[in-house]
């Protein structure tokens, strides 16, 4: 009897036959279990104990209901070695009518299609998308009727998705409850919506990303579930961390810049009212910096910042040595944001192999310079949709002992990216000037190409005429296109085409016909929490000889 006893509750392999429709490994994942995948041999096939098995049988059955499947019938066999779960899916529920009555346009937040399985997940979406799409819309007092029929006879469901908005809400007064350290009216101001604003969903989880951008509050609460009228009174709650300073340290790997090291020590809410005080050391196999810097919130989403830095860097052909300092003031919003500001560099050139292309220098350039951000993206690592803008402009007038040059860098930059279910599309573009017109500016400043935010044909800034030595001379102009199609291979991975263009000269405006260089090349992605591991291998078409590795975490764009 002991020995019977133990063979029913020893945990058996478990395996599904039948199932067509739906995949083996979202059954496991029903049952709480995962398939090994096929690399994984060391992995045991998963288990679980017979006397589970009814409750088990029970949660397919319910499972295989829920995507439509009302006649499917789920059976288990038990043996010695294993147990056998068969199913007969039959035919599923499909949506056979889909009425709509709405004044606003709804029918795009509809996941479910006719002819489609009557998935009612999709369904309970589609229900919470639609009240999303009102509340974005300001109607938070609107009133849905949602229903589905389902006729077991024909196998159709027939669903109705209705909605009455009611008046159009707004925003009422905003109370804070904040810390003695941090002031209630600085983090009311760095809220995406003010009194009287139209009421939307989308402000306040815009809110909630500027407020935890803050890195000295540790809990943010914006209570929107008061209604008087057509108000939204909102109640806001700040909590500032209880362990202000905080320690950083890092190792990674780029193709760029080779085995790189972060430390930094930072206090988070310095003499209160989130104000930061930071020291941050980086250093890389081409480059290493140190950087003091200083950030004072102020009303209304601004910030005034102060960096003081030291770097090292080495190019091809000679190294920089740069102190600098850098003094700012910035408008940060959703989606746009902006800045100008101050840098005093202090630039050293030396070691280099080419006095011509590269002199040896010691110059001062103090240069005005301005940024400007539009950014729609969904997601900064892993953009599924949206496009983004950014212009960044610097420049100086030659002064005797204060500036070394007359001169006028300018980089614009746009994205954009589009997809179709998981497939997704993007295309890039940038072009850079520099122009000098008195004086003599680093090295470091002229631009240069190839690697993995560049064309992925070639290596880390190896693009284009090089002198005697074999050194990259760099550019006065670069434009620079990209293509990508981004498409699912198997769960975690993603695959991607892509085609890199570049067009470098001294000239304003290259000659499209001799300055170009291409790239192609193919990709491979796996996604994790933190964003994708990329790997991309990219060729000149031209000189199949030329081609390079690159390697990061996360898209380009």
């Amino acid at each position: 009897m002991m020995y019977t006893l133990s063979l029913i509750a020893a945990p058996l392999p478990i395996t599904f036959v039948g199932n067509e429709k739906i995949a083996s490994s979202e059954l496991y994942g029903v049952l709480g279990l995962r398939k090994p995948y096929a690399i994984e041999v060391w992995e045991d096939q998963p288990r679980i104990e017979p006397i589970a098995l009814s409750q088990s049988v029970s949660a397919l059955n319910s499972f295989y209901r829920s995507k439509g499947f009302y006649h499917a019938r789920v059976t288990s066999e038990v043996s010695e070695e294993k147990i056998v779960v068969t199913i007969v899916e039959n035919n599923p529920i499909l949506v056979g009518d889909i009425q709509i009555n709405s004044p606003l346009d709804i029918a795009s937040a509809i996941s479910l299609h006719t002819e489609e399985l009557f998935d009612q997940e999709a369904f309970s979406q589609t229900k919470s998308s639609i009240k999303k799409r009102y509340a974005d819309a300001g109607y938070c007092n609107a009133n849905f009727n949602t229903k589905a029929w389902v006729d077991i006879e024909t196998d159709r469901a027939y669903l109705l998705f209705e909605a009455t908005p009611g008046e159009q809400c707004r925003f009422g007064k905003i109370a804070v409850e904040s810390t003695p350290n941090i002031d209630g009216n600085l983090t009311a101001s760095m809220l995406r919506f003010e009194e009287g604003d139209p009421y939307s969903v989308e402000a306040i989880r815009l809110s909630y990303e500027a407020l935890y951008a803050q890195e000295g509050i540790s809990r943010v609460v914006i209570n929107d579930n008061e209604r008087i009228g057509n108000e939204v009174p909102i109640s806001l709650i700040i909590e500032e961390t209880d362990r202000p300073i905080r320690f950083t340290a890092g190792l990674g790997y780029s193709s760029d810049q080779g085995i790189a090291a972060q430390m930094g020590l930072k206090h988070r809410n310095f003499l209160g009212d989130l104000k930061t005080l930071g020291l941050d050391f980086r250093y890389s196999q081409i480059k290493q910096e140190a950087v003091g810097s200083f950030g004072y919130p102020l009303r209304n989403r601004g910030l005034f910042g102060v960096d003081l830095g030291y770097k090292n860097e080495m190019f091809d052909g000679y190294k920089t040595e740069s102190t600098y300092q850098k003094l700012t003031a910035k408008y940060q919003d959703t989606p746009a944001s902006a800045m100008m500001g101050f840098l005093l560099d202090q630039v050293k050139t030396y070691q280099s192999n080419d006095i011509e292309a590269f002199p040896n220098s010691k110059l001062s350039i103090v240069s005005p310079i301005g940024e400007l951000n539009y950014d729609t993206r969904d997601k900064r690592l892993e953009p599924t949709k949206g496009y983004w803008l950014n212009a960044n402009v610097m420049g100086s007038l030659y002064t005797p002992q204060v500036s070394d040059a007359t001169y006028f860098k300018t980089l614009l930059s746009a994205a954009y990216i589009t997809s179709i279910d998981e497939h997704v599309f993007g295309a890039k573009l940038k072009w850079g000037t520099l122009r000098i017109y008195d004086g003599e500016v680093p090295s470091s400043y002229r631009f240069y190409a190839g690697g993995m935010n560049s064309n992925r044909a070639y290596a880390y800034r190896d693009l284009g005429p090089k002198n005697s030595d074999g050194n990259p001379i760099g550019f006065s102009s670069l434009i620079e296109g990209s293509l990508e199609y981004r498409f699912p291979i198997y769960e975690e991975f993603r695959g991607v085409l892509f085609t890199d263009m570049t067009y470098a000269s001294e000239k304003i405006i290259p000659d499209y016909a001799k300055d170009g260089y291409l790239g192609v090349g193919v990709g491979l992605r796996y996604v994790t929490p933190i964003g994708p591991v990329a790997v991309d291998f990219g060729i000149d078409p031209e000189d199949t000889a030329q081609y390079a590795i690159h390697f990061r975490i996360g898209e380009l764009f």
